[in-house]
């Protein structure tokens, strides 16, 4: 038996972990002092109405490798494999504490790089998990893993760097002056290039812009499996745009989703990430 693991970046419905059997192992987050497991202790909602309201920006922290190799034990006791699907080792240590695990557990676990984050990561994670319930090996899962990273693309819209600043991802300088230009950044990220600003402009007109650009993208894809849009806070901006999409797009399933704390603490309030899977 193949059991699919992966870390709480991911973005996956209550359905789709039960449906699956996936195990999801949790960041911290840690808020004014106090530290909490990401959805245990502390609930999505619950992370962002703290993170209004903290004195401090939050900070994040990848699961110990001595979690990891307890879980791979008790998931390998029944003489089961596990395959591990993880944040991008470039944004989190948290592949690489897993890599640690994996190489001394007596479990046999194959852990993969998905080079993505939230719904891009779920993409590759649903896709195992199907395979692992058909009775695929480790092996050709991979090679259909790599098949899915490299048709996925996530967009992310920074509507204030106020927490990039505070965390140190850009300068002080440099968050000054986005606050005086009224500065809006659209990253994007894709398995070979990682993550990158992808644009950079003045109020949220230049963000519309590049989600015209996105659309016209998206249109362009000839065989769409699924649009996802995740948000820090549901504001009046981000609805405008998932009623957009469900309107251009009505035939494509669209999942709509509160951020991660990971994505929350990074990306800032009022942030939102465009997601398309060309399956």
């Amino acid at each position: 038996m193949l059991k699919i693991v992966t870390d709480s970046t991911v973005q996956l419905s209550q359905e789709e972990i039960d449906r699956y059997g996936i195990t999801i192992v949790p960041l911290s987050v840690m808020i004014d002092g106090t530290v909490y497991s990401d959805n245990v202790t502390i609930t999505k909602e619950e992370f962002l109405e703290k993170m209004g309201t903290s004195t401090a920006l939050p900070t994040t922290s990848q699961p110990s490798i001595g979690s990891y190799l307890e879980l791979y034990d008790q998931l390998g006791a029944d003489g089961s494999q596990v395959l591990s699907i993880h944040v991008s080792g470039d944004l989190s240590g948290t592949y690489s504490a897993a890599v640690q695990a994996s190489q001394l557990t007596k479990t046999d676990v194959t852990v993969w790089d998905s080079k993505f984050v939230d719904r891009p990561l779920a993409f590759q994670v649903i896709t195992a998990a199907e395979m692992a319930q058909e009775g695929a090996d480790v092996d050709s899962i991979l090679q259909q893993l790599e098949a899915v990273r490299n048709e996925s693309v996530f967009y992310v819209g920074i509507v204030t760097l106020e927490n990039l600043v505070k965390g140190g991802r850009v300068s002080n300088t440099l968050g000054k002056i986005s606050a005086f230009f009224n500065l809006k950044l659209m990253l994007k990220m894709t398995a070979a290039e990682g993550l990158a600003v992808d644009t950079k402009g003045r109020g949220m007109k230049s963000l519309t812009k590049q989600i015209d650009r996105i659309m016209d993208d998206i249109d362009s894809v000839s065989s769409l499996r699924e649009i996802s849009v995740t948000h820090v806070g549901l504001t009046e901006y981000t609805q405008q745009l998932i009623d957009r999409l469900k309107q251009q797009f009505p035939q494509t399933p669209i999942t709509i989703n509160q951020a991660s704390p990971v994505l929350m603490t990074h990306a800032g309030k009022g942030a939102f990430a465009i997601s398309y899977f060309k399956g």
